[in-house]
């Protein structure tokens, strides 16, 4: 997926410094591309308002997902002021180190009075050949990428909606209105009858040949032909859905009336890039499309504690199987097992990772939203711990201080108990979404 940050250059005609913002451009262009991103430049130097609002008009047209702004001499803020209302996108001032221009000393005075509004940015001093000043505007420009994808998020609620209220709205709910303003992701009722009734349109040999297919990336099955067959038309089912809604993911219902009808498709369809959560958790879906959109592709695992070692450091996490048969060291270690009427579970120990991020949510649109910004490993879990934990899904998490410190940290946080677990370092990009977004970050 491209991610693409318009670069404009700022000069003024009374300072010094507006020689050197064609080279500036240039050079931040090609720094920007060598880190894979797209650099959208405006088509001409910004010296006045007029400039501003047509090279604005270019980069809404572009659909960048940033802005950066680069500061050849001391600008007045209110030429800054146009970019940043025009734009409303994560903004990022570069500093260029020519002390004659006052570049720094312009952003902290602009800076000083986005503060004051509450409007978020960051800054960058230095040169286009200083690696960590790019990586930050690449960063950036990352973190506008997922949350425009956020803001365009289609997310389905499946589930029996209450037609009742006590003040408020019928069928849907406030907190729902509340999630949606703050980040913008649009949420569409689906009852859960209307995938059953599809997957019981799909005849037997369209399951067959699709489970045929299924076998070749699935583990070992200790479930009867009879579920693994029911359990792959609900996965049909469930592609015909996000193809007819237009979804981006889903939070499904689950027990007591549907307990095990969506672990094993969740499974395979999160090997496709599908977010399907099973227990109706549209806050950690949402949460889950962010990672996976930070880490471009790849499946996240959702489990909550079940015990803590305060020895090793190790939170182990558990849950009823719906995790990818990826996340496992390989097929042989995946098992399904069965789960309720026609249902299943999917258990895997996840595999050893040498860096995951890990994350929650919590929180309304009252007293706002908290977001659990953390860093560990997965350790090797042996066949005898995953077998005494369940049989289920197993993360041997290993954090940075005692895991009963750690599980303190978020019940004094107030955080959900699902932890989300993501392979590779995200958190600099996920403290960053936090800030865009105002979010409280949290850690540890």
């Amino acid at each position: 997926m491209e991610t693409k940050t318009g670069i404009v250059t700022v000069a003024s005609r009374y300072e010094s410094g507006g020689q050197r913002a064609e080279e500036l451009t240039a050079s931040a262009v090609k720094a920007l591309k060598a880190k894979n991103i797209t650099a959208v430049a405006g088509s001409r130097t910004v010296w006045d308002a007029a400039d501003a609002i047509d090279v604005c008009r270019e980069l809404k047209a572009q659909e960048v997902d940033s802005l950066t702004v680069i500061l050849s001499t001391w600008v007045t803020d209110s030429l800054l002021y146009v970019l940043v209302q025009e734009m409303q996108i994560p903004t990022v001032f570069w500093a260029v180190p020519y002390t004659e221009t006052f570049s720094i000393g312009c952003v902290q005075h602009f800076g000083s009075a986005l503060t004051t509004h509450g409007i978020p940015f960051d800054y960058v001093y230095g040169l286009a050949d200083a690696d960590a000043v790019v990586d930050r505007v690449a960063k950036i420009a990352e973190a506008g990428r997922i949350i425009k994808s956020v803001k365009n998020m289609k997310l389905a609620l499946v589930g029996p909606r209450q037609t009742w209220r006590v003040a408020g709205p019928q069928d849907t709910t406030n907190e729902e209105w509340e999630f949606s303003a703050k980040f913008g992701v649009t949420l569409v009722h689906i009852e859960m009858e209307e995938i059953v009734d599809l997957a019981g349109k799909i005849t037997d040999e369209d399951a067959k040949s699709t489970l045929c297919c299924l076998k070749k990336r699935t583990g070992k099955v200790l479930a009867d032909e009879e579920t693994m067959l029911h359990l792959t038309k609900v996965y049909l089912a469930v592609k015909e859905t996000v193809k007819k809604y237009s979804l981006d993911a889903l939070a499904a219902e689950c027990y007591p009336f549907y307990s095990g009808l969506m672990n094993l498709p969740s499974s395979w369809l999160a090997d496709e890039g599908i977010v399907l959560d099973t227990e109706g958790d549209i806050g950690h879906t949402m949460v889950m499309y962010m990672l996976n959109l930070a880490a471009k592709g790849g499946a996240t695992a959702l489990g909550e504690v079940g015990s803590m070692d305060d020895e090793n450091n190790i939170l182990a996490l558990a849950h009823e199987g719906s995790t990818a048969h990826s996340l496992a060291a390989d097929l042989e270690k995946v098992q399904i097992s069965p789960s309720g009427d026609r249902g299943s579970f999917v258990g895997l120990p996840l595999r050893p990772m040498d860096q995951v991020t890990v994350s929650s949510i919590q929180g309304n649109g009252r007293d706002g939203y908290r977001i659990l910004v953390e860093s560990g490993k997965v350790a090797e879990a042996t066949e005898q711990e995953w077998i005494e934990g369940g049989e289920k899904l197993l993360v041997k998490l290993v954090v940075g201080k005692k895991a009963g410190e750690a599980v303190d940290s978020l019940i004094r946080s107030g955080m959900d108990h699902h932890l989300l677990v993501k392979e590779g370092d995200y958190t600099e990009l996920m403290s960053l979404l936090c800030k865009y977004l105002k979010v409280k970050e949290v850690t540890f």
